[in-house]
């Protein structure tokens, strides 16, 4: 379009944009020269990186091995409860993100007067807080190793203020461990008080009834008792072939003969009361050993129950008694923070960018838009007009 259509093209821009090439350099200038003060007056800040690294305590998975195969329930109910100090990322992250870490930290380097919060006629330790946290930078990568980063304007302050973050880390965790591993003793301890209760109920009980069943070594007696009563019953099979043979040869009424019927006879008592009544204290009544044996079995069960309860109780007391005592550090650092010598930001170059760029916009629609105005007032345009009649209603120009 031409400057006979009342507007101008493209091409017409850009030459009056070249006429005032001079207000257009020294506009750039002055952005440039903007831009470079103030990447110069701003404030440095330093970041100071501690890591820290998730432990291995070989102490306590020794520990751990020693319960034993028969007690592998135990030792995972241990870990899961955090006896064996295997804290992961997440407990980790937890604390160091935690307001209780946090406050000790506002309270170690008085940052409620480093930050100037205690210029305010108002002091909110939310505020604080927020201002202390927009500070920290913390987080884990994918070896569960954990950066703690402290940004701020004394290359020092920022060292001491991740190192101190990390030492209490160290100190909150070793805290709620043994809290943890209190509260388990204290737990197990009354459950082990219980089950030796039990354990000793149940040890009378069978103690008892084996008493009264003459009950020493159930499977040994029933094993003897059978084989005492089978050389019987072989004496009597004896007896009862030896009576069939003389009556071959003798009447019924021969001496030897009613000898040996009488021999069997005693010998059929014999069989019977070992069958009802068993024989001394050994042998057992064939006749009750599988009604009493079902009673010895449950009582028998119920005392290698309460064995087995007390025993992985009593690991546990003794784990969490270990642990209570554990002076052990929970952590392991992998690099300490120093002070940092290359600050963080500001980013100089980028800001002289910035500027560079805004200043060229804000330039070229400057003189664009001036010439475009100067154009529509040169030929008296309708919007050159509005604009008029909108200026005097602004201002209350007549």
């Amino acid at each position: 379009m031409t400057v006979n259509d009342n507007k101008l093209s493209i091409l017409d821009l850009l030459i009056k944009l070249a006429e005032m090439k001079k207000a257009f350099i020294i506009s750039m200038l002055l952005f440039c020269a903007a831009g470079i003060t103030v990447s110069l007056t701003m404030t440095k800040y330093y970041t100071a990186t501690c890591v820290i690294m998730k432990p291995v305590n070989k102490l306590s998975s020794s520990l751990g091995a020693l319960i034993g195969k028969e007690f592998s329930a135990a030792s995972g109910l241990l870990k899961n409860m955090d006896l064996f100090g295997s804290n992961g990322s997440e407990q980790f992250l937890g604390i160091l993100f935690s307001r209780r870490l946090a406050e000790k930290v506002i309270e170690r380097f008085d940052l409620i007067h480093y930050y100037g919060f205690d210029k305010h006629k108002n002091i909110y330790i939310e505020d604080v807080l927020k201002t202390v946290n927009r500070t920290m930078d913390i987080a884990a990568d994918k070896y569960d190793d954990i950066t703690v980063s402290v940004t701020d304007t004394s290359p020092t302050m920022a060292a001491n203020r991740a190192n101190y973050m990390v030492k209490m880390l160290d100190s909150i965790t070793y805290d709620l461990s043994k809290e943890s591993a209190k509260y388990s003793r204290l737990f197990f301890g009354e459950r082990l008080d219980i089950i030796k209760a039990d354990l000793d109920s149940a040890t009378k009980t069978l103690a008892h009834f084996q008493a009264i069943h003459n009950y020493i070594d159930l499977d040994e007696q029933v094993k003897s008792t059978i084989k005492a009563m089978a050389q019987i019953e072989a004496q009597k099979i004896s007896i009862g072939m030896e009576i069939e043979q003389l009556k071959s040869k003798f009447s019924q009424n021969n001496r030897e003969i009613q000898e040996l019927q009488d021999k069997k006879t005693v010998i059929e008592k014999e069989l019977q009361r070992f069958m009802n009544e068993g024989g001394g204290n050994l042998l057992l009544s064939l006749k009750n050993i599988p009604d009493n044996a079902t009673i010895y079995a449950q009582y028998y069960r119920n005392v290698k129950i309460q064995e087995t309860l007390y025993g992985f109780v009593l690991q546990m007391v003794e784990q969490a008694k270990f642990m209570e005592a554990n002076n052990t550090p929970t952590i392991q650092v992998l690099e300490w923070a120093k002070p940092p010598q290359k600050k963080m930001r500001p980013k100089r170059a980028v800001i002289c960018f910035f500027f560079f760029v805004t200043g060229l916009a804000f330039t070229t629609i400057g003189i664009l838009s001036l010439q475009w105005f100067r154009s529509q007032k040169k030929n008296m345009t309708p919007s050159y007009k509005k604009m008029t009649v909108l200026y005097s209603v602004l201002f209350n120009k007549k």
